[in-house]
């Protein structure tokens, strides 16, 4: 995890590595779905699916292109980092982001430009 994340983990959502259950729901999520984490106490964290979190209208957008991730990031007016976890490193590792529609549509207009 880069230290932005570590400073400011409100901006990061996850990607599942084992099945799980969201907490505001109950609905079965697999792997690879997208959730955010949110604090109970020190010790507990509760998993919330897209639509509990609040973030069903954000879409996501996949490592690899970084012209149109600085764009759509840009143009997002909220974006989150999408982290899942490596067991062969140990760390979290960057997966994309989720940016608004908007914002990727037009970050992808201006790439062609």
């Amino acid at each position: 995890m880069s230290e932005q994340e570590k400073k400011n983990p409100a901006n990061s959502v996850f990607a599942l590595s084992r099945p799980s259950r969201c907490f505001g729901c109950d609905t079965k999520l697999m792997v690879d779905d997208i959730v955010k984490l949110t604090s109970k106490n020190e010790d507990e964290k509760e998993v919330l699916c897209r639509k509990c979190a609040g973030l069903d209208a954000l879409e996501i957008l996949r490592s690899g292109n970084a012209q149109i991730t600085r764009l759509a990031k840009k143009y997002s007016k909220q974006h989150f980092v999408i982290l899942k976890w490596s067991e062969l490193w140990k760390t979290y590792e960057r997966q994309g982001l989720l940016v608004e529609a908007d914002a990727l549509n037009r970050a992808k207009q201006d790439a062609k430009k």
